[in-house]
């Protein structure tokens, strides 16, 4: 029974997997959203893409067909004879009037008339200063149509109602009494506004249907001679072909009350010879009702986008949705203040509002444009623009939608992501807490048992955790114990045989209770070497060698307990030869030790053999001096001694006599009076001289 409190990890785990269901449930939300989010922005830009191109193109086409259709009208209206013959009576009728200048007083209400109506205006618009004489047509006849009919009561939109005759008696006035209703049926048929006819070899304006300022003006010198239509009809109108009209870009048109006009201009022919032109004005309005779906632009499918055109030097020719919903906020919204003054003046931004982006530039040099921009006032959008063929302009018609239209919804998307993920995380981690806590209930158990095992049970108490994986796993942990408990047994042994081992050829003080090796026993010292052979000499005739190699061991074993008891290291024990070692870091030679070593061991198995089947005879030598020893690593590991007294002992050992124990020079010098040696004459060296060695008396010794 484990009978101790671990830690408790499986909270730990429950917290783990419970965060790990929410992190999950948060992934997988956010990655779902993710996708979603990026893939309803695809298909809501392309979608939003393809409906503003289609929408633009339907604008493009509506307004070439519209345009085609006003040129077509116009064409005809020239090629009318009731207009040729018109305006043949009133060329001729207006020069007659270049005769006729008005008096002091006439041409003093004209001019108090101009002063009032069109000069104070203009200069508090900021497009002086002008002058009466500046604005005020310069011919007789001009002057005196404008007195006898431009001078007349104004409607409520500002302009004059002028009389079909004026009561002068003049020729003009019956041409005009002639004309009048048939010229008005003819601007009216078309829907648009004034009608002109301009003589063709002066460039007087000779007749208007609305008998503005403009009436009576010269369009080669004049105060117009820059608009648009004097450009026209001047420099453009003579290199069209007969029987064709042209189109002028909307520009501000000051004797139309400084609103945005354009007009539809084509040659008056007599025959072959061109007398003249016609020009029909057509105010903005009739364009604006083509861009703008006449405000239904939810209808045509733009949302909050808008479709306006642009001429070719970038000037806005159609009043744009921005400016007809919230002329204020337009205003404000232009970056140039002297620019939104213009346009707060003439109440509209059409022939006044540069419009240089890169949808019209795009389309302008390449043809068309399709993507993501900004409008003339900076705002982001999505922008489709188109070139369209008109004769006498070049046109860019652009359709943009907000971005907003696009974000909005999927702005909405996100919060509706962000309420799911409110919903779902706090379920998910209901459920993470519920389902981790029923996974780690059989893991406290297997800790606890794991920890005790990691402790030294061998039997750890766990109750079966189920047919699952954890119960798997609690077999697999008692096996475990198990098996580690034989292993810990073998490896035990395993270390006191290592352990034996190595005592066996080392000294003990180099081996650990483990079996390793605590040093190399490495040094050099004075010390006393004893080297002792065995004679195995003759067995008893029933012995065998298993007994005599029990007996060597025993003889060895001899050796050993009497090294261990005189503090001597053994150097080397084999079956019948050793070498030991006295005196190896102590402060004395070891010569004292070694001979009582010697002796002792003599005496032992002397009185073995007494006993033993077998008789073991020693020879023993003895020397002392410098002995270095160490631990041998190559091949086998053995602790080995170097030096002269080793090769003395060995040597003298192996010519000792049974029994006999010599000892060198240097081993009698050092040992005390206690000992009684004889020397050994019988033993020369190579000259037959007798060698100084002494054979220690084992009966005297004391």
């Amino acid at each position: 029974m484990i009978g101790r409190k671990g830690p408790r990890p499986p909270r730990r785990l429950r917290r783990q997997i419970a965060g790990t269901l929410v992190a999950t449930a948060l992934l997988a939300v956010s990655l779902f959203g993710t996708l979603n989010f990026f893939a309803a922005s695809q298909l809501l830009r392309e979608g939003t893409e393809d409906q503003v191109a289609s929408v633009a193109q339907a604008r493009a086409r509506t307004i070439e067909a519209s345009t085609g259709n006003l040129l077509a009208e116009v064409s005809a209206m020239a090629a009318d004879l009731g207009v040729t013959t018109a305006l043949e009576d009133f060329i001729s009728a207006y020069d007659e009037l270049q005769t006729q200048p008005l008096d002091p007083e006439q041409l003093a209400t004209l001019d108090e008339s101009y002063a009032t109506e069109v000069i104070e205006p203009l200069n508090a618009a900021g497009l002086g200063p002008v002058t009466v004489e500046e604005l005020r047509p310069a011919s007789t006849a001009g002057q005196y149509v404008q007195y006898h009919y431009s001078l007349s009561p104004k409607d409520e939109d500002g302009r004059s109602q002028p009389p079909t005759d004026a009561g002068d008696g003049s020729t003009y006035s019956e041409v005009n009494s002639e004309y009048s209703e048939f010229l008005s049926t003819l601007a009216e048929s078309v829907g648009q506004g004034d009608l002109m006819l301009i003589s063709a070899d002066t460039g007087e304006v000779v007749y208007t249907v609305d008998k503005q300022i403009d009436v009576g003006t010269n369009l080669l010198d004049g105060p117009y001679d820059e608009s648009a239509l004097a450009i026209a009809a001047r420099d453009r109108l003579p290199n069209v072909k007969a029987g064709e009209a042209l189109l002028t870009n909307f520009d501000i048109y000051i004797p139309g009350g400084g609103k945005p006009v354009l007009f539809a201009l084509a040659t008056v022919r007599s025959g072959s010879e061109v007398i003249g032109v016609l020009a029909l004005e057509v105010p903005v309005e009739a364009l604006n009702g083509i861009t703008t779906a006449d405000g239904n632009w939810e209808e045509v499918g733009l949302g909050s986008g808008e479709s306006y055109v642009v001429a070719a030097d970038l000037v806005l020719q159609s009043e744009s949705r921005l400016w007809i919903e919230d002329p204020e906020k337009y205003l404000r919204d232009v970056d140039e203040p002297e620019l939104a003054d213009f346009i707060e003046a003439f109440d509209s931004p059409v022939g006044i509002q540069i419009v240089d982006t890169v949808a019209v530039q795009e389309a302008l040099d390449e043809g068309s444009f399709v993507g993501s921009t900004k409008n003339y006032l900076g705002q982001e959008t999505f922008t489709s623009s188109n070139e369209i063929s008109i004769p006498g302009v070049q046109w860019v018609v652009v359709t943009d939608v907000p971005l907003t239209d696009v974000s909005d919804p999927l702005y909405d998307y996100l919060w509706k992501i962000a309420l799911v993920l409110l919903l779902v995380l706090p379920a998910s981690a209901a459920v993470g807490f519920w389902l981790a806590k029923r996974l780690t209930k059989p893991i406290a158990p297997a800790v606890e048992a794991a920890l005790a095992v990691a402790e030294g049970e061998r039997d750890p108490d766990l109750p079966p955790l189920g047919n699952d994986e954890f119960g798997d796993l609690g077999r697999r942990l008692r096996r475990m114990a198990a098996e580690l408990g034989k292993q810990e047994a073998a490896l035990a042994q395993e270390y006191e045989d290592t352990r034996q081992l190595m005592m066996a050829v080392l000294p003990p003080h180099l081996v650990e209770s483990t079996g390793e090796l605590t040093g190399t026993g490495a040094g050099a010292d004075v010390a006393t070497v004893v080297a002792i052979s065995v004679d195995t000499g003759k067995s008893g005739p029933e012995t065998d060698d298993s007994e005599l190699v029990e007996s060597l061991a025993t003889v060895a074993q001899f050796a050993e307990d009497l090294a261990a008891e005189n503090s001597m290291e053994r150097v080397r024990v084999a079956a019948d030869r050793y070498l030991f070692l006295a005196g190896a870091g102590h402060d004395d030679d070891g010569a004292a030790n070694a001979l009582e070593f010697s002796a002792a061991l003599a005496t032992k198995v002397r009185s073995f053999n007494e006993t033993s089947d077998h008789h073991f005879t020693l020879h023993v030598g003895l020397s002392t001096g410098a002995v270095a020893t160490g631990v041998l690593g190559s091949g086998a590991l053995t602790f080995g001694a170097w030096g002269d007294p080793v090769r003395r002992a060995l040597a003298i050992g192996a010519l000792s006599k049974g029994e006999e124990i010599l000892v060198d020079s240097s081993t009698a010098a050092a040992a005390s009076d206690s000992w009684v040696m004889n020397s050994a004459n019988h033993i020369v060296d190579l000259n037959d001289e007798p060698m100084r060695l002494f054979t220690l008396q084992l009966e005297t010794a004391t």
